[in-house]
This record gives C-alpha cells, sequence and structure tokens, in this order.
C-alpha cells in the first residue's frame, strides 16, 4: 500500500508537518510504502541544520529516520527556488522534484493525505 503524505505547512510555525512526520512514522512501522511530498513553506521542513529551539522534537532528526527507515521525500523545485533553498540546504536523502512528480505520485498512490 502507498500512502502519500502532502505538507504544505510552516514548520515550527504550526504542528503540521510535525504530525505529518508522525504519521509516517506510523505507517512505515505498518510496513506501508510512504512518500512524502513537501510544498510552499512545507519545505523548509526539509533544511538541514535546524535549531527548534526546544519547540518541540527536531524535525530534521525525524525525517532523517524516515528517510533512514524507507520513506521516499520528495520537495518541490519551485518552491524551494522562490524560498532560495537549493539541494544543498536539504537533508541527505531529500530530493528535488517537481509539480509532474507530485501528479505521478498522487496517480498511483492507494491513499493521499494533506498537512
Amino acid at each position: 500500500m502507498v500512502t502519500t503524505l502532502i505538507v504544505n505547512g510552516s514548520p515550527y510555525g504550526s504542528e503540521l508537518p510535525y504530525n505529518a512526520l508522525r504519521l509516517a512514522s506510523a505507517l512505515l512501522v505498518k510496513e506501508h510504502w510512504v512518500e512524502l511530498f513537501f510544498l510552499g513553506d512545507g519545505v523548509h521542513t526539509a533544511r538541514s541544520g535546524q535549531d527548534p529551539r526546544g519547540a518541540h522534537a527536531s524535525l530534521e532528526d525525524m525525517l532523517k529516520e524516515l528517510i533512514g527507515n524507507g520513506a521516499v521525500v520528495t520537495l518541490c523545485g519551485t518552491c524551494c527556488q522562490v524560498r532560495g533553498v537549493t539541494a544543498d540546504d536539504i537533508v541527505d536523502g531529500a530530493r528535488l522534484g517537481t509539480i509532474h512528480d507530485l501528479a505521478d505520485l498522487v496517480a498511483r498512490s492507494d491513499r493521499v493525505v494533506s498537512f
């Protein structure tokens, strides 16, 4: 079963990315194939070198763990470009993609959840 999580929410500005990553982790435990696609301000969730200052768990660390456990992580390249985020700014294992990648992902997914 393929589950896609689309993350639009700003990290640390809301709990949307945090809850998306928590759900992704729970789905991986249940042996689902999990793909995350970050859009808009959500792309900042995948930035390296985060310092959450005790807001809650480090989203960077959570994302690295998810990637290590098999989750596929893609960021909208256009959203990154307009925010000054480059491939060098994001966590290892995440990649830049396009809206066409998201369309393909949605088409092949069994479930799509948006945060």
